[in-house]
């Protein structure tokens, strides 16, 4: 964000909260953040999240509220939209982060109990909530792989350093042919976040319980396996261990059509993820592309 921009941001939330912002920091920030913390005179603490990405997040936010659900998310103080981006003023969570705990396993009932209740909200459309198009849920899948989406362009993308082209090609043949002979949900759609992770989940360590989550830029309505199958990721990303794998399965209670579908949407999450972590090549980022890629190795094999 340039300063000037910056500058009249502030002015603009300080004319609608009616106070005087004494201090800004930047936390680390996701794939498509761009969030700040702001402390005004009297020592109060509020997030501000802006970016066209937050159009959705305040999609979500509306929705969850509207519903009175028992979803932990930050009480939204205003939004607004300003330079043509969304501007959400939140209510900060006063928890700490999933990430800055060693044992995340004592939270996967909590972590699958939220999502059984964003799911509760229900729509006959798929897609993302501020860009919603006639689509069927299927479709919106394959998008994501047979060159439909201008920000997925696989051709581009494996060319980057790091990425076996090869390997991640012919994963993405083979997912497509099985997306295409699946039957997939077609109406009912579920509200979904879905990228349950560390950074988007606040948790608290007496309970065990999250208490709060954020990031809601990729929410869309589409079939509920679909964030369980991004959590098993989590799972796997964490080396969690068979136990916990097991309680996972014990808790979502699939049967075996739903089994198959779900490990579907675990390989296109694996597939997808190379495209974000190729973008800046690091050491968290290479590791992740290794793992990755030892995983579709496996894959084709089957």
């Amino acid at each position: 964000m340039k300063r000037d921009i910056s500058i009249k941001l502030i002015q603009e939330i300080e004319k609608r909260l009616f106070i005087k912002i004494v201090k800004t920091t930047i936390p680390p920030q996701g794939m498509d953040s761009q969030v700040f913390i702001v402390i005004d005179s009297k020592a109060k603490e509020y997030v501000i999240k802006y970016s066209k990405w937050a159009f959705n997040d305040k999609f979500a936010y509306d929705l969850i509220n509207n519903h009175k659900l028992n979803i932990p998310i930050p009480k939204v103080l205003c939004s607004f939209v300003f330079d043509e981006n969304q501007v959400l003023v939140l209510e900060k969570i006063n928890y700490p982060l999933l990430e800055s705990v060693n044992d995340k396993s004592k939270y996967i009932p909590s972590m699958i109990n939220c999502l059984k209740s964003i799911h509760e909200i229900k729509s006959d459309i798929a897609g993302l909530l501020n860009t919603r198009l006639n689509k069927t849920w299927k479709e919106i899948l394959l998008s994501n792989f047979n060159g439909n989406d201008e920000l997925l362009d696989w051709v581009v993308i494996t060319k980057r350093k790091g990425l076996d082209k090869d390997l991640v090609l012919k994963s993405i043949n083979k997912l497509i042919k099985q997306i295409e002979e699946k039957e997939f949900l077609n109406s009912n759609y579920s509200l979904l976040h879905p990228d349950f992770n560390q950074r988007n989940l606040f948790i608290d360590p007496n309970s065990n319980k999250i208490t709060g989550i954020i990031d809601w830029s990729e929410s869309m309505f589409g079939d509920p396996l679909y964030d369980f199958a991004r959590l098993r990721m989590f799972i796997w990303h964490f080396k969690l261990g068979e136990n916990v794998l097991k309680e996972y399965y014990s808790l979502v209670n699939l049967n075996e059509k739903e089994k198959e579908i779900e490990q579907i949407y675990v390989v296109s999450f694996v597939i997808e993820y190379l495209a974000y972590y190729s973008e800046e090549l690091n050491e968290f980022n290479n590791n992740r592309i290794k793992t990755h890629q030892e995983y579709l190795t496996k894959y084709l094999e089957k």
